[in-house]
């Protein structure tokens, strides 16, 4: 009981919320409805979640679409992977693909069996040949060892540049390359891109 409120026209037990509410309505205190409602909890709102990732073409046209989060969603040229981890793991249709972090890097498997590792700013095939390389000012290297293309991060704006290409909502230049190379099937970008977001280690 939370007391008892007298008045010379009313006296009303205080019992909980129900009964302020009543002593709102009895002497017109509209205000103490507010109370009640602030009694019940609230707290801060919740922070608005993080930008998603695109990549768009010369054209404009989104070809893959990052979502972080936990899980992580990737989206690269209709193939749709819904990542969880750390360790990775993720269910394509009939394809279990995982990741197995070492000190090397981390292997990514398609039904138990490597296809490549990513390490660093370097994403390596099964047998450990660099497929694409991010050097630190941006350029990107193929397996041939040649610079193909340049990414540069915008100094106004949460976006990096990849020639004719923009990848929106991070200014990773790491990220943003490997999630826009063509070198690399669909599957293996959208993997790669969550498994940076998801805390590489």
């Amino acid at each position: 009981m939370l007391g008892l409120y007298h008045s010379s026209s009313v006296s009303v037990g205080l019992v909980g919320p129900a009964s302020i509410a009543g002593v709102a309505a009895l002497l017109g205190l509209a205000g103490v409805a507010g109370i009640v409602g602030g009694c019940r909890g609230g707290g801060d709102p919740a922070p608005p979640p993080p930008p998603a990732i695109e990549v768009r073409d010369a054209a404009g046209s989104v070809t893959a679409r990052v979502v972080p989060g936990h899980p992580c969603r990737a989206t690269v040229e209709g193939v749709e992977l819904l990542v969880g981890g750390r360790p990775l793991v993720a269910q394509q249709g009939a394809v279990r693909w995982t990741g197995e972090d070492a000190a090397n890097g981390t292997t990514l498997k398609k039904d138990g069996a490597p296809v490549a590792r990513v390490h660093a700013r370097q994403l390596f095939d099964e047998a450990g040949i660099p497929i694409l390389r991010v050097l630190p000012d941006g350029g990107i290297i193929n397996r041939a060892s040649v610079r193909v293309r340049s990414a540069a991060a915008s100094p106004t704006g949460n976006s990096v540049a990849i020639g004719a290409v923009t990848v929106t909502g991070t200014a990773d230049i790491t990220l943003a390359a490997m999630l826009a190379a063509p070198e690399a099937p669909p599957d293996l970008r959208a993997l790669v891109a969550c498994h940076f977001l998801l805390g590489a280690p």
